[in-house]
């Protein structure tokens, strides 16, 4: 697809340098961050949000494959699973709170296309299920 995005992707992660005071930050648990799209709601949908720390290019690849997908006219909701993102595996989407609104992670198997739920799954995939308030840590440290 070759259309024009007009959403953002704002990226919070571990070892980035404040904007204010320039002190590198460790906001998440290891391996965890907070990706997320806004401007979804032109479009009448929900934003998305990638909790697993993976290489950037990688997030936003995912985020921008999703949010390309709502622009051709797909709907997705809580539950749903979602195939063409990776070509080994499914993802499924779930609704959770990010700051004051709701949005629909991006969960992804673990490399044996474990999900979280399972006790099976390996880590970090299992730190996927908790809520954004259980993934970061204040002050520093965990």
């Amino acid at each position: 697809m070759n259309r024009q995005a007009n959403w953002e992707i704002h990226f919070i992660a571990n070892g980035v340098a404040c904007q204010k005071c320039g002190k590198v930050e460790e906001p998440f648990l290891e391996h965890t961050c907070n990706a997320h799209t806004h401007g979804m709601d032109k479009y009448g949908h929900m934003d998305f949000q990638v909790v697993l720390h993976l290489r950037p290019k990688n997030i936003v690849y995912v985020l921008n494959s999703m949010c390309e997908r709502v622009c051709a006219g797909e709907k997705f909701r809580h539950g749903d699973l979602v195939s063409g993102i990776f070509q080994d595996c499914d993802v499924r989407l779930e609704e959770f709170r990010e700051d004051n609104r709701t949005v629909l992670r991006v969960i992804i198997p673990d490399g044996k296309s474990i999900f979280p739920e399972n006790e099976n799954c390996r880590y970090p995939y299992f730190l996927q299920k908790l809520p954004l308030k259980q993934l970061e840590c204040f002050g520093g440290a965990c």
